[in-house]
């Protein structure tokens, strides 16, 4: 009898469940919170060393995500394109394509300058999403070949 793979959703679960109780919540606010803002887009979920890393996209390529949730064990961080324009001066970091906001709170998702830059961010995408409240489809995409590897090397 061939096993059940558990659904996306389980799997989600399942890779929050190794952070703290407080991150992990914290992570499924803010998911809950980008997926209203980010109707009928593709919610790739991938499972790294020290983080789970959640992209919101209008396909399954990840490069091509407007904005990324990162779960670490210390913290909440939203990552967005490096070029967006940052009025506020929220974004942290001088990496090569993005940049992040470390979220306190998810709440912290309900202010006018994160809400700003998240609109900011779907404009500079050049899509268009629903007007209505359409699911995200969660796709469990694998790690990095790099990662796997270093992942497979550990485990011998």
């Amino acid at each position: 009898m061939i096993a059940r793979q558990p659904s996306p959703k389980a799997q989600l679960s399942a890779l929050l469940s190794r952070f703290p109780r407080e991150i992990a919540a914290m992570a499924t606010q803010c998911l809950t919170r980008l997926r209203r803002a980010f109707p009928g887009t593709y919610e790739l979920v991938y499972d790294y060393a020290k983080s789970v890393v959640v992209a919101f996209g209008a396909s399954e390529r990840g490069h091509e995500a407007i904005v990324a949730l990162a779960v670490f064990p210390d913290s909440v961080r939203l990552y967005f394109d490096k070029s967006l324009p940052d009025p506020g001066r929220l974004l942290e970091g001088s990496g090569s394509k993005v940049r992040a906001v470390t979220l306190e709170d998810a709440s912290d998702m309900d202010g006018a300058d994160i809400k700003s830059l998240i609109e900011a961010a779907i404009e500079h995408a050049g899509v268009s999403l629903p007007r209505t409240h359409l699911p995200t489809r969660m796709v469990i995409k694998s790690a990095s070949k790099k990662h796997a590897a270093r992942k497979t090397a550990r485990a011998h």
